[in-house]
């Protein structure tokens, strides 16, 4: 055993910022697109089914934006490749998001443990906004495309600080996460809309899988709500918390 004495050091940053992240997530991704060929169909992947559209209020989440016009042209040849399957519903343009942390449906008189009252909402914001300033802005790289069972996506190359942020926002929400499945950040493209045989769907999708889809900047955190009426609502701003770290 070596007599040498050992280094003392100090992190600055907690443990959670240390770089393996950025590698799990890569192999996260390497494991789905794996897994799609794995499965002979896909599943409904719908957010506004009928349990949803009979809720009241709006539904409240954490998302940083992903701006059409910052996407390559790849996304237009993608885009018509997967309406050719009748199974797949896109995502229009103002609906393009990286989800942090769902939060609940916002509604005046909360009951079920998925709702919260728009003052909570607001603590929520005040507790989450100075550990979330302090992280830095960052950059993303976003593809190639990728596929749950239920959902085509795009994988997002992001150094890991998605899952930091959300990790760290955990911390403020009031009802218990869903930790059914670990968080992969991702931009969803699309959902299934039916269970059926997924043919010659991964053959396709694999066209773009080494693609790039275009690269952005985040330097905001933003806190939106979504009607539950409509399949794409707008994602409404509540607010916004930058990063400033």
């Amino acid at each position: 055993m070596s007599s040498a004495p050992r280094r003392h050091f100090t992190l600055r940053r907690p443990l959670w910022w240390l770089p393996d992240i950025p590698t799990e997530q890569d192999e996260a991704y390497r494991r789905i697109w794996q897994g799609l060929r794995q499965y002979g169909d896909v599943v409904d992947g719908r957010h506004d089914g009928e349990g949803w559209r009979t809720r009241e209020g709006r539904f409240a989440i954490c998302v940083v934006r992903v701006p059409a016009d910052s996407l390559s042209p790849h996304i237009e040849e993608l885009r018509p490749a997967l309406a050719q399957f009748s199974f797949v519903r896109l995502h229009p343009d103002h609906f393009l998001h990286i989800p942090l942390q769902e939060l609940g449906f916002v509604v005046d008189n909360p009951q079920q443990r998925d709702e919260l009252s728009i003052d909570r909402l607001d603590e929520f914001i005040t507790l989450a906004r100075d550990p979330i300033a302090a992280f830095p802005p960052f950059a993303i790289r976003l593809g190639g495309v990728n596929s749950f069972r239920d959902a085509p996506f795009l994988d997002v190359h992001d150094n890991g600080w998605c899952a930091r942020i959300h990790h760290r926002l955990r911390n403020f929400v009031a009802i218990p996460p869903d930790t059914t499945y670990p968080f992969v950040p991702h931009v969803t493209i699309g959902h299934y809309t039916a269970q059926a045989p997924m043919g010659h769907l991964p053959a396709t999708l694999a066209q773009w899988r080494d693609s790039d889809f275009g690269e952005i900047n985040v330097s905001e955190v933003g806190v939106v709500t979504l009607a539950l009426d409509e399949p794409y609502p707008p994602l409404q701003l509540h607010d916004m918390i930058r990063l400033n770290g």
